[in-house]
């Protein structure tokens, strides 16, 4: 046998997983053999080595031999031990394999030369068998969970905590502050807080500094019994974080993580063992953490609790590592959920082998893996989302608060759970009332809890027991909020479409906001939610329901109300304006029959196209319907009638359902390529009905005699509205659209004396003093149709007219020029609008509220677009208002010349007293044009100096023109036809800028 020989194994040390120390002065690693674990069952034992624990025990331990590297199987875990000297050595000198075994197996090794005893110890074979038979997995489930939880890193003991390495090393931004003073810990805290002080220096947590250039002190606080009582230490950094610059990523908010979670049949939990012990901080950075205890001076090696950018850097750091797997992270709670128990367990696998993988161990104790219900961040998970049964204990338990701090205590753990509670604030406003009232602490009032408040508190712990199950987000439905008002109270109900509720909020209004009328209450209430829900909404549109019936008519106008304050109808504005939002009543008050849900849904067979018209030189409206039957047209009417083209649309649709009523069809479609007729027939005429045809501003609405006829005629059938887009090829409908738009421009033209006229082949000349009136009176009954459809129409009316009269007698017409000026631009007022040489007629706009406002706080973005070149230059503002365009207008132009004409919407940002000043400093005054507003399809000239302001058309301009621009940290992107448009969603109440076509 060989001769045993004692070897001592003093000072042993750790460097992130792994332990060196020396034998005989040489030094030896001792590793967690992570991937020597992962085979163990296909190592050989090749004897047996006599071992000294720390804990004083002898035990002989199996060793042997894996790819050149000496294991020996310890008590927690597998080991690996590597003769430094040896591997390192020359190979002619190095001891041959078999004699190092025999070597270090005579060999009695002592780790340690004191035991050590670490802090509340966790039984790790115990806990895995737990949460082994906790789970809801088949037993081959199980055995697989079993494998998986035995190659992932654990804690074995209380601050057990694993190292990421030097990837993810944190240095702190900012200055160092001043020290602060350290006050005296409670006497029974002090033995522990020396253990756990202690067990972070063995672990390289936190390491004894000779020379602190700061300090901040050290807190012991009391940990409730429920979870096992003792004390925890806390560092104030407060002065460290006042003086840190934040990190601003954006870290997830409980309730928000809760409200977006998939739900799946399997789901588990992952619980990181204190992950900011797990990250490294930077050498640098040390020395700003410093604390004091017991008279020793101590400094952070890694992230500490307590620090500001702590929760977000971790959180980034778990982040990256599972990157590309479908979790849900919240700090170091990981929550994952399959369909399948294949799915979740191979899932669960890789996100183990990542976390385990990257220095991080699982707090087993915390964890749940594979069950149908568990408890995530204070919920209850299953199929919805509910209290958890330790948050009801916790509510149970509360004792009558003795002090200010308490009551703060008591109602912060009650808002936690407010989403679920119908009318929390209700139950909750005398606590704070009573929080209000209160004296600071260190005053002498003393405190006192009355009856009454017991009482009130009662009610809140009885309102919180009937908290309701909420269901996650849902990603392809609408989301709907229902706001309801009183005098004190608002609350808003939140679902999706269709399905049950995503959450609840409550708040009391203010002083101000109780003074307000329904409708403008209601508004504050969505302005104050709004932010939130178009998160929730995730990119699908938001209905709101209201308990008012005016606010489907809110435009970019007031209602007729004088509480609120101008600024306040400005910030609403931006939100009715958003194209995701449809806001209304909560139910249509009216007499319109619908079909019962349980009645079958029938092909409608009958489909009415309408279409009103009036062009400029039309003293009257031409309105027109054909109605078909089976896709077979079975009536067509025209005719016209007194008033704009509004007029004739309504008029259309009213001709048609009494041609409905004469064929006693009960359900048909009817398709208009009227927003205003499509919206009133689907919805607004309900109101309307309601509302005596009065509108929100208690004005009667337009054609209400026609309105009045078409609600009695909708009593006795079922309408499909449907609004198809004019003058395209998209949807439906669009061939019978195009029909009865042709329909309806067509124009008859009676020639008088054409016998007269001298017949060729080629048809009837057209005297010389008479071309033009021909021409002009078949190019208008077309609608002013181009130079093509007039020349056939001519043509069916064999009449010749040579096709360069025909291209020079439109090319003067007065309304084609106005819409459709082509290159040779138009003239308004006696002046061109489309300038022959650069930088003559210039456009300007302002876009914003942006979304996110530009380094020095810019939230408005003004633009300039040459409508010759296509030259657009931008300037970003914080404010859209005088000032900023004239201070953008001497920029651009002191290097650019003054244009002769500035084209803009009218805003205010442009109609205003600087601006005019402006203009009259850099041009003469010109003649004085009538100031008014725009019309329909025109646009009006308003003369400031020889600066002329015009109201730019929507409609898509002739030829498109490539935009040059100018790069800035706001503008993304600037289209062809100089159309100006912002990537980042959420613009509301700007047109884009388009230039008068050319």
């Amino acid at each position: 046998m060989a001769k045993r020989a004692r070897v001592t194994v003093d000072h042993a040390y750790w460097v992130g997983d792994e332990i060196y120390t020396n034998v005989d002065g040489v030094p030896y690693l001792v590793d967690t053999g992570a991937e020597v674990s992962m085979t163990r069952k296909c190592l050989e034992t090749k004897g047996h080595l006599t071992v000294q624990l720390a804990d004083g025990t002898i035990k002989k331990t199996p060793f042997g031999v894996w790819k050149g590297i000496v294991w020996v199987l310890g008590p927690y875990n597998l080991m690996t031990i590597t003769d430094l000297r040896e591997l390192h050595g020359s190979p002619a000198g190095r001891v041959p394999l078999k004699k190092r075994l025999e070597i270090l197996g005579a060999k009695l090794i002592q780790m340690g030369s004191t035991p050590l005893k670490w802090y509340k110890p966790v039984d790790i074979p115990e806990v895995t068998k737990q949460k082994i038979e906790e789970s809801d997995l088949s037993p081959e489930g199980k055995k697989a969970l079993e494998r998986i939880l035995s190659q992932a890193g654990v804690a074995r003991f209380k601050n057990d905590c694993g190292d990421m390495g030097i990837k993810y090393t944190h240095t702190i931004e900012g200055g160092v502050h001043p020290p602060v003073r350290q006050y005296p810990l409670n006497p029974g805290a002090v033995a522990e807080m020396d253990l756990i002080v202690t067990e972070l220096s063995e672990l390289g947590v936190v390491r004894e500094e000779p020379n602190p250039i700061t300090n901040s002190p050290i807190q012991a606080v009391r940990k409730p019994e429920s979870s096992g009582g003792g004390w925890r230490p806390v560092i104030n950094f407060k002065a460290l974080n006042r003086r840190t610059v934040a990190n601003r990523a954006s870290l997830i908010n409980p309730q928000g993580t809760l409200k977006t979670l998939r739900l799946k049949k399997y789901k588990s939990c992952i619980d990181l063992a204190n992950g900011f012990f797990s990250l490294r901080l930077a050498k640098a950075s040390q020395g700003k953490t410093a604390f004091t205890h017991k008279g020793k001076a101590y400094v952070w090696e890694r992230l500490p609790q307590g620090y500001k950018n702590s929760p977000n850097v971790f959180q980034s750091a778990v982040m990256d590592i599972l990157d590309g797997l479908e979790t849900t992270i919240y700090i170091d709670d990981v929550f994952i959920a399959d369909d399948t128990e294949e799915d979740h367990l191979e899932k669960l696998r890789k996100v183990s082998d990542r976390l385990t993988a990257a220095g991080l161990k699982l707090n087993l104790k915390k964890c749940q893996f594979g069950q149908f219900q568990v408890n995530y961040l204070g919920f209850q998970v299953s199929n919805d989302l509910g209290l958890s049964d330790g948050f009801r204990k916790k509510v149970e338990q509360i004792d009558p608060p003795t002090s200010l701090n308490e009551l703060q205590k008591v109602l912060g753990l009650c808002n936690y759970v407010r989403d679920h509670v119908p009318s929390y604030q209700k139950y909750a406003r005398p606590l704070y009332v009573k929080l209000r009232n209160e004296e600071p602490e260190g005053s002498h009032k003393k405190w006192e809890w009355t009856a009454t408040d017991q009482k009130n508190l009662e009610n809140l712990r009885i309102a919180i027991k009937g908290a309701l199950r909420l269901e996650p987000r849902s990603l392809t439905t609408k989301l709907v909020a229902e706001v309801s008002c009183n005098e004190d109270d608002a609350v808003v109900k939140v679902c999706n479409e269709g399905a049950g509720i995503v959450t609840m909020w409550s708040y009391t209004l203010s002083s101000v906001e109780k003074k307000y009328p329904a409708e403008e209450k209601e508004l504050a209430v969505l302005a104050r939610y709004w932010s939130t829900l178009k998160d929730l909404a995730q990119g699908q549109g938001i209905r709101v329901l209201t308990q008012s019936q005016v606010h489907r008519f809110l435009r970019k106008a007031t209602v007729e109300s004088t509480k609120a304050t101008n600024a306040r109808w400005g910030r609403w504005e931006d939100i009715l304006l958003d194209p995701d939002l449809e806001i209304g009543p909560a139910q249509l008050v009216g007499k319109r029959k619908t079909r019962s849900d349980d009645t079958p849904s029938e092909p409608l067979e009958w489909t009415l196209y309408t279409d009103g018209s009036r062009k400029g030189t039309d003293k009257e409206a031409y309105w027109g319907f054909i109605l078909k039957h089976k896709e077979r047209e079975r009536s067509r009417q025209r005719g016209r009638v007194p008033g704009s083209a509004q007029t004739g649309e309504v008029t259309a649709i009213l001709e048609g359902l009494l041609e409905l009523e004469r064929r006693r069809v009960k359900r048909a479609r009817v398709i208009t390529d009227s927003y205003y007729c499509a919206q009133a027939l689907n919805e607004d005429l309900s109101i309307w009905e309601e509302n005596g045809f009065e509108s929100a501003k208690s004005k009667k609405v337009a054609h209400e005699n026609l309105w009045r006829k078409i609600a009695e005629l909708r009593l006795t059938m079922e309408l499909e509205v449907v609004h198809q887009r004019a003058h395209t090829q998209e949807g439906t409908h669009w061939q019978g659209n195009e029909e009865v738009d042709r329909f309806v421009q067509m124009r008859q033209v009676v020639f008088v004396g054409i016998e007269k006229w001298e017949e060729l082949p080629k048809g009837r000349v057209v005297p010389e003093e008479s071309v033009k009136e021909v021409v002009q009176a078949v190019h208008g009954a077309l609608g002013h149709a181009g130079t093509v459809p007039t020349r056939r129409e001519l043509e069916k009316q064999r009449l010749w007219i040579p096709e360069r009269e025909v291209r020079r007698i439109l090319k003067d017409c007065e309304l084609c020029g106005r819409y459709n000026a082509g290159r040779r631009g138009q003239r308004v007022g006696g002046l061109t609008i489309k300038s022959t040489v650069p930088w003559g007629s210039i456009c300007m706009d302002v876009a914003g509220p942006l979304g996110v406002p530009g380094r020095g706080g810019e939230k408005y973005l003004l633009v300039l677009v040459d409508s010759m070149s296509g030259y657009v230059t931008t300037k970003a503002v914080r404010k859209a208002n005088g000032n900023s365009v004239v201070s953008m207008l001497d920029q651009v132009c002191g290097y650019l010349g003054v244009p002769k004409e500035l084209r803009t919407d009218n805003g205010t940002h442009f109609r205003n007293a600087k601006v005019d000043q402006w203009c009259q400093k850099h041009g003469e005054a010109g003649r004085g044009l009538e100031d008014t507003e725009p019309k329909l399809e025109q646009k009006v000239p308003l003369q400031v100096g020889q600066r002329v302001w015009i109201k730019a058309q929507v409609g898509a301009p002739n030829a498109a023109v490539k935009a040059k621009y100018d790069k800035s940290d706001i503008v993304v992107k600037i289209l062809d036809s100089n159309t100006v448009q912002l990537k980042k969603k959420g613009i509301q109440g700007v047109g884009q800028l388009k230039p008068v076509p050319y």
